[in-house]
């Protein structure tokens, strides 16, 4: 019997890391999709793989007055995990106090493609994100994938997922700002399961998918610029309020990222 038990428990072993090991396939019904392991992340390490990522925003500390802490960032049980806090460390720059939030940026920059991530946003009047942003001299565009306020007292930001395009500086509008967003409302708080959400970013056209769903559809006109991936929790003073110093705390968990490109644009955008 116990040999018996034995060969069982190491067959259900094999089996689970032969799941485990098997190539994500993307769920996307069309187009001709390529599973690209160098970009994507299970986050099973013991510590962020510091190839792929900076456990900060190397070209911002943060929207003031929280401040981008690399303490706040960490793996656990196989998930990417940013952290809110009240806190004021020493040493920060004029401005930053009272909070303390989280960034993670690609070291390596992307193009067209599927990208897709399971979460779960941090129940906290602070944002949780997944977006893409590059400045480049006189070019500098964003894709927002999703902001999230998993908390407020009052409006109903919590069940609002809110999906951006902006176009901060360009050759032909200079630095004036071209912002247009849509707000997908859920039925129930967005913090209070775990999200899958994807970006199809085409030549042609940008989709924003949520739990198999088309939230959001937009022509692409003007972001064909090699993008980092960002997720990050921030101080939205402005928007979101301010959280309470004795409840801002929350955690907004990762899963995974997971990346695809379409074989029709290989030959064009190699990475």
């Amino acid at each position: 019997m116990k040999t018996s038990l034995f060969i069982f428990t190491s067959l259900l072993i094999i089996a689970t890391q032969s799941c485990k090991d098997k190539t994500p396939i993307c769920p996307l019904d069309h187009g001709e999709w390529e599973y690209i392991a160098h970009l994507s992340d299970e986050f099973n390490g013991d510590s962020i793989d510091r190839y792929k990522w900076y456990d900060f925003n190397p070209g911002w500390k943060g929207r003031k007055p929280g401040f981008f802490s690399p303490k706040n960032v960490r793996l656990e049980d196989g998930e990417l995990i940013l952290t809110s806090k009240t806190e004021t460390l020493d040493g920060l720059p004029e401005g930053y106090q009272t909070f303390t939030t989280a960034a993670v940026q690609s070291k390596t920059r992307m193009l067209y493609g599927y990208y897709e991530i399971r979460c779960k946003p941090m129940k906290s009047r602070c944002s949780s994100a997944f977006w893409f942003y590059a400045v480049d001299g006189n070019l500098w565009t964003e894709i927002d994938v999703f902001e999230i306020c998993g908390k407020h007292p009052q409006k109903d930001y919590d069940k609002k997922y809110f999906a951006t395009t902006h176009v901060l500086r360009s050759p032909e509008t200079g630095d004036t700002l071209k912002s247009d967003h849509v707000e997908w409302h859920s039925k129930t708080p967005l913090a209070n399961h775990y999200l899958i959400s994807g970006l199809e970013w085409r030549e042609d056209s940008i989709i924003w998918h949520l739990n198999g769903e088309v939230v959001r559809r937009r022509e692409n006109t003007q972001w064909h610029q090699p993008l980092s991936v960002n997720f990050d929790s921030e101080v939205m003073a402005n928007w979101f309020g301010m959280p309470d110093p004795k409840d801002p705390e929350g955690e907004f968990k990762i899963d995974y990222l997971r990346v695809w490109r379409d074989k029709n644009y290989q030959t064009r955008y190699n990475y």
